[in-house]
């Protein structure tokens, strides 16, 4: 029974999953023809996507290519609109540069030529060569010259000098407070503004203005000035009563200008005569008074008068710092702090001259006497210059640092004045330096030693037998005495070498004005070869006559490094020398340019370069020579050494030339070019500076 049970279970589980086998078959066959049509259906759909593909993507590229081209036919439009703009800009600004730059109205001025700039810019960068750039530039050119035009009209219009009562006023203003300087005429602030804006414009434009603004407001300068100066002439000047400016200050008592200044000056200078004569009749033995007739006219009338020109100087120098303090506070509203003090420097300069030549007036009497070599008179202008030096140390508690620094020009140049009265012959040394006569020539013409340089170490070598008279009478002068200061800090002297070391800065002297004459007569020459041979020539001498006579050791306490520096000078000189020889050997120097023979020979484009390389060193080596056969070096191992040096400067060169380009055939006429062989070459170097070779 139960295996009937079993069985039974088995057929009928049987049948069941023959029933489910079927049905997956009949499934399964079905699900293949769905894939087989699936298959179909995306092979056609594929077919025709590939179809539409190749339909649409030419559509999508020929569109963006479109896009493209709009694109750039836009960008080309905007360029070409702004390129327009630049050649249209000359007619739309042209009337109105030409009209000029209106007064209160600068911007619109300054826009055009903004314009301009921009368009000057475009056709430099685009088109160098178009006729539009000239255009623009000579308009932007014509509006700059017309802006300068407009800036010194400005400075012109409201610039005027002070007068002489004001400026006195100006000069004894006791409180010395800013407030003052406002009372006095100057720049509104309107047109400070408008000078301010310009100046910047230019500064940013790299054009000139500076010269413009220190010549206009430097003349008002030296115009005031020379208006007290004028004044001054009058017999009426030393009696001007100093009048309170402001109705709230108490009126002072009417004094004498020239009291006023008398009453502080005269005590010190009479102090510092006293003192100077002590010095010079201890040092040195002998008495003043008793030197000549001329002393002692000196010491009593002359005298005088020189205090009353020294008090009329010192109204000046006075005037001339208070003019300076003026102009520095406008300054500072006007011009760009970068420029300060290089237009500070112009505008001073013409004033400070002024003031410079007075003080030479003062000593013109005494230099006559000594060109007569009247020793003795020069103490009259070294008591008076001893004077003005002393109020130096009131005007450094008085003033700024600025200010100080253009004074001490004009006393610097006052002690200079000085120095040259006593030391007479700097007058010959300088003199030679600055008169040369236009077209005259006054130096060697074979570059020997000058007549000068000789002479002056002729001089220098004798002044040395009176050192103590010299020392006794320069230790006097606060240059000479400050220099002997530094000289004792480093090394403690005795007093006889005190005297040497006061000589030695004299010759220092006379040898640093003889190195600038020697300097400026070298430029008399033609030819830069002879020129630095002539300074070589009187340099050499300079150290050597030095050596010789040990003078040398005597200008080392002044200047340690001075034996060094002549030598530095020698070896420059020598090496510039040496560079005078570049220009011919240039052109057969760098190999590398010149054309490479093969077999002897060169293509015949290069024939012509060869030619002309071996003519311009023949005609420019035939010029030296000639040339410098007629220099003469004096001294028998600086001219051997010179000509070594050529030799193993110039030979080299030639030589390596020579070996690669005289042996090719580059011309029918060979000797024609390759004139000279090395040893030639050779030969004509050790004839130079010899005339008769």
């Amino acid at each position: 029974m139960n295996n009937l049970d079993s069985s039974l279970q088995a057929h009928n589980k049987l049948e069941k999953e023959t029933t489910n086998l079927a049905l997956l078959k009949d499934r399964v066959d079905k699900y293949h023809d769905l894939s087989t049509q699936m298959s179909s259906i995306l092979t056609v759909f594929e077919k025709r996507l590939g179809n539409l593909e190749q339909t649409i993507l030419p559509v999508y590229q020929e569109t963006e290519q479109l896009q493209k081209r709009q694109q750039n036919l836009e960008a080309t439009l905007n360029c070409l609109e702004s390129v327009l703009s630049h050649y249209d800009v000359s007619q739309e600004v042209c009337q109105l540069i030409h009209q000029g730059p209106i007064e209160g109205n600068i911007s619109v001025f300054l826009d055009a030529l903004a314009k301009l700039r921009a368009a000057m810019d475009y056709f430099l960068h685009n088109n160098s060569q178009s006729v539009e750039l000239e255009n623009v530039t000579s308009l932007f050119n014509t509006g700059c010259e017309g802006l300068n035009q407009h800036y010194s009209m400005l400075l012109k219009k409201h610039s005027a000098p002070l007068k002489p009562v004001e400026l006195l006023d100006l000069i004894y203003i006791e409180d010395d407070s800013s407030d003052e300087y406002t009372s006095f005429r100057q720049l509104s602030q309107t047109t400070r503004e408008e000078l301010y804006t310009i100046s910047h414009w230019l500064e940013q434009n790299l054009r000139e203005y500076t010269h413009i603004y220190a010549t206009e407001r430097g003349d008002v300068v030296l115009r005031s000035l020379q208006l007290l100066k004028d004044h001054q002439k009058s017999n009426s000047w030393g009696h001007e009563a100093l009048r309170p400016r402001h109705s709230g200050r108490q009126p002072e008592p009417k004094k004498n200008t020239s009291a006023r200044l008398q009453q502080i000056f005269e005590k010190k200078a009479n102090k510092l005569y006293l003192r100077a004569t002590q010095t010079i009749e201890q040092s040195t033995g002998f008495s003043i008074k008793k030197a000549s007739s001329h002393s002692d006219h000196l010491t009593s009338e002359d005298l005088l008068d020189g205090d009353q020109e020294l008090d009329k100087y010192l109204v000046m120098l006075l005037g001339l710092q208070r003019l300076l303090n003026w102009e520095r506070a406008i300054m500072h509203d006007i011009i760009p702090q970068s420029k300060h003090n290089e237009v500070f420097a112009k505008l001073a300069s013409n004033a400070i001259d002024l003031v410079v030549k007075d003080a030479e007036a003062i000593t013109q009497r005494v230099l006559r006497c000594i060109s007569r070599k009247e020793w003795t008179s020069a103490l009259g202008i070294f008591s008076a210059l001893k004077r003005v030096i002393l109020l130096q140390p009131d005007i450094e508690r008085t003033y700024d640092p600025a200010q100080r620094e253009q004074l001490t020009k004009v006393l610097n140049k006052l002690q200079h004045t000085g120095a040259k009265a006593l030391e007479h012959f700097l007058d010959v040394v300088k003199g030679e330096s600055s008169t040369n006569i236009v077209g005259q020539s006054n130096v060697p013409k074979d570059a020997t030693v000058h007549e000068l340089t000789s002479n002056t170490i002729w001089f220098i070598e004798h002044l040395y037998e009176h050192f103590d008279v010299i020392g006794s009478i320069l230790t006097q002068d606060v240059l000479y005495s400050t220099q002997l200061d530094t000289i004792l800090m480093k090394k403690a002297l005795p007093a006889e070498e005190r005297n040497k070391a006061l000589l030695a800065i004299y010759i220092k002297k006379a040898l640093a004005e003889l190195n600038l004459s020697i300097m400026n007569k070298c430029e008399q020459y033609n030819d830069q070869a002879t020129k630095h041979l002539f300074r070589l020539n009187n340099i050499h001498y300079i150290l050597k006559s030095l050596q010789r006579s040990n003078l040398i050791d005597l200008v080392t306490l002044a200047e340690p490094e001075c034996e060094h520096s002549y030598l530095e000078m020698i070896r420059e000189l020598k090496a510039s020398y040496q560079k005078t020889w570049s220009k011919m050997l240039l052109g057969i120097y760098s190999l590398d340019e010149l054309p490479k023979p093969v077999a002897g020979k060169v293509k015949d484009k290069d024939r012509s370069v060869l030619k002309e390389r071996f003519s311009n060193f023949n005609k420019d080596f035939e010029e030296a020579c000639k040339i410098q056969r007629g220099i003469s070096i004096p001294d028998v191992i600086l001219r051997e050494g010179i000509k070594r040096d050529n030799a193993e400067h110039i030979l080299p060169k030639y030589n390596r030339f020579y070996e690669i380009y005289s042996g090719v055939q580059f011309s029918k006429n060979p000797d024609k070019y390759v004139k000279y062989r090395p040893h030639e070459i050779n030969a004509m170097l050790s004839k130079l500076f010899d005339d008769s070779a």
